[in-house]
């Protein structure tokens, strides 16, 4: 009885010790499959800069949708020009069913924080023509104007 159990310990203990070795070899390559080859990457960033003027004239040439995601009060204090408003924190299915898909959606709130997050609700919401247009503070600083209805 004492050798049948100290061959199970001793069976258990070897195959235990042969699935460790196999982890730790079975992941590792060997030769020409370990040889990577140097992949350049060709990152292209866009450069944006906020350019009233432009801005102003693709929104009344219908080239692109200029939306306004700060709350109320901030949208009654002034906003641009031909702006849509849905606040950051109502961007949904329903809110959103009525923004086009077809042209680029340029977002902005005050500071461009908010604009990141709705441009990410935006695209979760299968809006994938989203650009964070940035802040209605630098709007201001570049000359560009509010309106208030």
């Amino acid at each position: 009885m004492k050798n049948k159990n100290i061959y199970s310990i001793i069976g258990s203990i070897i195959v235990a010790t042969g699935l460790i070795i196999f982890g730790l070899y079975s992941t590792k390559c060997q030769g020409a499959e370990c040889k990577v080859e140097d992949i350049s990457i060709n990152k292209k960033t866009e450069s944006f800069v906020m350019d009233p003027v432009s801005i102003n004239s693709m929104v009344e040439k219908n080239q692109i949708v200029l939306l306004d995601v700060r709350e109320d009060s901030e949208w009654n204090e002034g906003h641009i020009k031909g702006a849509l408003h849905i606040p950051q924190g109502d961007l949904n299915i329903e809110k959103t069913k009525d923004l086009p898909k077809d042209i680029p959606i340029y977002i902005y709130c005050r500071s461009g924080r908010r604009a990141i997050e709705a441009e990410t609700k935006l695209k979760e919401l299968n809006f994938n023509n989203t650009k964070v247009l940035g802040g209605i503070i630098e709007w201001q600083e570049k000359g560009g104007t509010l309106i208030i209805d």
